[in-house]
């Protein structure tokens, strides 16, 4: 009896590795959130970056998205409809003095079966105020579409909304 008792045990020790493993490595939605934070640290800018550092912070875009991704920033904003779009308008953009830095919030991760993710979240964009030196915050909402090839989850498309209306 002592002995069934240990095996169990064991049966139900070696079933909660299992589970606790796979939600830490192979579960797709914290792999998809893993990637909005390889993004978020490709888009924020730190204060005083050196050229090269830039560079090597803005081809990192080019491993986190696909070759024909889409990116909508807002109504009236630009349409980027490539990798080397969205490489390009990066690279062209100037950071504001002290840089700024992008969060990626309140994720919601939506995984398909057929290799497809969505993920709405709010883009916090924190920087510092020029003449007053106090910090900024501003919110977006972001929808991103991501797909899986080769392993690896890329953006496909990702759209910025506007700020909403003020009555």
């Amino acid at each position: 009896m002592k002995q069934n008792g240990s095996m169990y045990v064991a049966a139900v020790l070696i079933a909660l590795v299992a589970y606790f493993v796979y939600q830490w490595w192979f579960n797709p939605n914290r792999m998809v959130k893993a990637r909005l934070g390889d993004i978020a640290a490709a888009v924020s800018i730190p204060p005083n970056e050196a050229e090269l550092a830039r560079v090597g912070r803005i081809a990192q875009l080019r491993k986190l998205v696909t070759a024909d991704v889409h990116v909508t920033l807002g109504t009236h904003g630009a349409d980027l409809q490539s990798r080397d779009a969205v490489i390009g308008a990066a690279a062209g953009f100037t950071a504001p003095p002290g840089g700024w830095n992008v969060d990626f919030v309140n994720a919601d991760v939506a995984v398909s079966g057929d290799g497809t993710a969505r993920a709405f979240v709010t883009a916090e964009v924190t920087s510092r105020d020029v003449q007053t030196g106090s910090q900024t915050q501003d919110s977006r909402e972001v929808t991103f579409s991501f797909v899986k090839q080769d392993g690896a989850w890329l953006v496909r498309e990702a759209e910025v909304k506007d700020l909403p209306k003020t009555p």
